[in-house]
């Protein structure tokens, strides 16, 4: 666990560097601030010269966000597509417990696509891909727009867990003892950050 997470720095570290030499900015936020991001960051008086290429990159915890998290992200995405222009694109990208290309290259006023991927991120993906921060780096180069803002978005779900799976195991005992016991055992996923700290 420790090297995945090594190794995913350094790819993001590495994208960065030759995201800079195409002028791409990378952004970061918990869902908790992304109304107030997207505030601070996109004006109401729509900028018509440049023209905003944007790639959101956002955590993934379970199948569907838990309801909090998606009213957040479906409010904070209607405000951007009211301060966006029709010429402005953006895309989603899925990474931690799945990864994947969730919204691909839509019009920013869009907003039927953009709450339907929101309201179904597992579904909205048609192949799953191993690495979801490598592949919105790929992504971002391949769709670059020469002389528009062109931006990765990271979106944090800081202390959300995976989903917990409960499996019903059959204990064996040896023959002294009673069989067919039955345990439900709760297995929780940790997040990442959580496992190194552990480990360490």
């Amino acid at each position: 666990m420790k090297t995945l997470i090594i190794s995913s720095l350094a790819v993001l570290f590495c994208f960065t560097v030759s995201a800079q030499e195409k002028n791409v900015e990378t952004e970061s936020t918990s869902v908790d601030e992304l109304i107030t991001f997207i505030v601070e960051h996109y004006s109401i008086e729509k900028d018509s010269t440049k023209t905003k290429n944007i790639v959101f990159l956002i955590e993934t915890y379970s199948d569907n966000f838990n309801v909090e998290d998606s009213v957040i992200l479906k409010q904070a995405f209607r405000l951007l597509s009211k301060r966006l222009n029709d010429t402005d694109k953006i895309s989603f990208v899925a990474y931690s417990n799945f990864n994947g290309l969730m919204l691909s290259q839509v019009a920013a006023t869009d907003l039927k696509k953009i709450l339907y991927a929101v309201e179904h991120p597992k579904t909205s993906i048609s192949e799953f891909k191993k690495d979801g921060i490598t592949l919105a780096y790929e992504l971002i180069q391949t769709n670059y727009v020469e002389g528009s803002e062109n931006t990765v978005i990271m979106i944090r779900m800081p202390g959300r867990k995976s989903e917990v799976v409960e499996t019903e195991v059959n204990l064996k005992y040896d023959s002294t003892k009673k069989k067919g016991n039955a345990v439900i055992l709760t297995a929780i996923s940790l997040l990442p950050e959580l496992i190194s700290v552990i480990k360490e």
